[in-house]
């Protein structure tokens, strides 16, 4: 985090964003396209698992199918019937002659399948069992005691296909074989066969996974209680291989990936039609992604030259570009410790030339405001010393005040002793140097003091009415902005009027702002004299600043929102509007 906190260079932020920008998308797009192609790839390769897996479910049903009807045709084939039914009934004199008749029956059936083809069993009404091929190796009677057998005969001259059952014949080493049953209805009354049985064996389904799409690929059909009918070459049944089989019990069809073998495996499964078995595909992914590999390589390299390329290009071109910025900061250091004569050569980069010439004005312009800064601090120290010395007059002014009021006192000259202390009161707030504001309360008792020597001087000839709200008195605002209003009232306003004047000065608070009206029933104003007080101020009153003055005054502390607004009082005289801010503490505001 300290790293962080620190300021970078210059040329270490262009590398670090040069990292960001270009190197990191451009590995993140070399990922994104091929995490894209892997996706597509193992998309299609699942779709061409998928159809070829259904090549081989179409495959098995039609073996199935080839199976069902060879059964069928033989259990309703009267002849081979008859001639079963005669071969039972036969002594052993003549049962060569029907055994004979009816292999050649057979034949006509069983010529396409000869080779899966292990064993026929007649089953007769009365007991019995004739055995075409090769016998029994289970007693008769258990046979019939058989779940199947019992199924079958509940639906005759329907092919019941039994799928794999127990090796029930001799001189066979596999546990189980195919078979599939029918049971001749009574529709063949002349026969005596109960039950027709075929046995086969798996080579049918063998044939099936000769063809393959990948060489490391292997095929199985299972049934629904999970027993292999048929396997390919490379599968093996090993405990992992028996686990995905058990995985895909209670789906029709689908596909998965098996993550947690030592080999992960790609995994797509398909029903056989009814007969509850199904045939599962399984692709290792190494041959999956073999392609995808030797492309990823391919980009990886591309992706790894591209980006060193660059960063060699992009590291020349920024070390070309910060050197004159580290000369700039070399030169900016020696300024820093007073060398006001460390120039740059103007050469290199069009921007850092200029740069160059920039910081070189920049030098010069800085030694000619050092020398107009002590032009400045001379000129200031000998405007301190006429400002002590003008700080003499009105002091001045104010002990012959007060000596005037002290004489009048003796003299005992009333109206000339309270409007010596009315004026001595007033001069001694507008010199106060406490600070910029007062408290309104305190200009209001200086407006009495002006008001009572106007009083005197005009002789009663105003009447002052006052509306000032209690809570506005303890709000501050800046010294001497009434008294230049109320003068233009008095001045210009009841100078030339015959009847008795009247002043209204009010003041209240609204919306967050302090209202103060000074209002007149005098002469009034045109509206050339309105827009020459709005424009500029009126010279010569009695604290030095004019109406426009205390406008600008009240605008440069603070802001356009305020200042001050000129109407026509009715029916006669003028009306003066201030606004200014609420100012709860007096202190000085460096944002005045």
């Amino acid at each position: 985090m300290k790293v962080l906190a620190k300021p970078w260079t210059f040329s270490a932020t262009l590398h670090v964003l040069l990292v960001v920008m270009v190197v990191f998308p451009i590995a993140t797009i070399s990922t994104m396209i091929l995490q894209v192609y892997k996706r597509d790839l193992l998309q299609q390769t699942t779709e061409r698992s998928l159809q070829t897996l259904h090549a081989v479910t179409y495959s098995a049903q039609q073996e199935i199918s080839k199976i069902e009807y060879v059964t069928a045709a033989v259990g309703v084939d009267r002849d081979i019937l008859s001639i079963a039914t005669a071969l039972h009934q036969a002594d052993e004199s003549n049962r060569y002659a029907y055994i004979y008749a009816l292999e050649l029956a057979l034949s006509r059936y069983t010529y396409s399948m000869s080779s899966q083809l292990l064993a026929i069993h007649f089953f007769y009404k009365d007991g019995g069992v004739y055995s075409f091929q090769q016998n029994l190796s289970t007693d008769e009677q258990e046979v019939r005691a058989m779940n199947w057998y019992k199924k079958t005969l509940q639906q005759t001259d329907n092919v019941q296909f039994l799928g794999l059952q127990r090796m029930m014949l001799f001189g066979q080493t596999v546990p189980s074989g195919l078979s599939a049953a029918i049971a001749p209805s009574a529709y063949h009354t002349l026969s005596d066969v109960e039950m027709v049985c075929f046995t086969l064996n798996e080579e049918a389904f063998d044939k099936i996974f000769l063809q393959q799409p990948y060489d490391k690929s292997a095929f199985v059909i299972v049934t629904g209680e999970g027993q292999v009918i048929s396997s390919s070459s490379n599968w093996n049944e090993t405990s992992e291989s028996l686990a995905r089989l058990e995985q895909i019990k209670s789906a029709n069809e689908g596909h998965f990936t098996d993550k947690f073998s030592k080999t992960e495996m790609l995994v797509t499964y398909a029903a056989v039609g009814q007969t509850g078995w199904k045939v599962v595909h399984e692709i290792p992914y190494s041959e999956l992604t073999s392609n995808y590999n030797r492309i990823y390589k391919i980009v990886l390299f591309a992706t790894l030259a591209v980006i060193a390329v660059f960063l060699l290009i992009s590291f020349y071109l920024v070390k070309g570009l910060t050197r004159p910025i580290h000369v700039l900061v070399r030169k900016m250091s020696l300024v820093m410790e007073g060398d006001l004569n460390a120039k740059i050569s103007t050469s290199g980069i069009a921007e850092m030339a200029t740069l160059g010439r920039t910081f070189n004005h920049m030098l010069d312009q800085i030694k000619l405001l050092i020398r107009q800064r002590e032009e400045e601090e001379q000129m200031k120290r000998k405007a301190e010393f006429a400002a002590l010395q003008s700080q003499i007059n009105p002091h001045f002014l104010i002990n012959t005040l007060n000596a005037i009021k002290l004489m009048a006192l003796i003299s005992k000259v009333d109206n000339i002793r309270n409007m010596t202390n009315a004026l001595m009161r007033l001069v001694s707030s507008s010199f106060n140097r406490g600070g910029i504001l007062t408290r309104f309360s305190d200009e209001i008792e200086n407006l009495k003091h002006y008001l009572y020597i106007m009083e005197i001087r005009y002789g009663h000839k105003f009447e002052v009415e006052w509306q000032i709200d209690p809570q506005t008195e303890s709000k501050y605002l800046l010294k001497l902005l009434l008294q230049p209003i109320l003068e233009n009232s008095i001045v210009h306003g009841m100078a030339g009027k015959e009847s008795q004047g009247k002043i209204v000065i009010a003041a209240n608070v609204h919306e967050g702002s302090l209202y103060i009206v000074i209002a007149d029933n005098g002469e009034g104003m045109r509206e050339e004299q309105l827009t020459q007080f709005r424009a500029k101020s009126s010279p010569h009153t009695f604290s030095g600043m004019g109406f426009a003055n205390v406008h600008h005054r009240i605008q440069l502390h603070h802001g356009e929102d305020y200042g001050l607004t000129l109407a026509a009082n009715e029916p006669e005289g003028t009306k003066v509007t201030m606004k200014v801010p609420l100012i709860f503490k007096d202190k000085e505001d460096t944002s005045f």
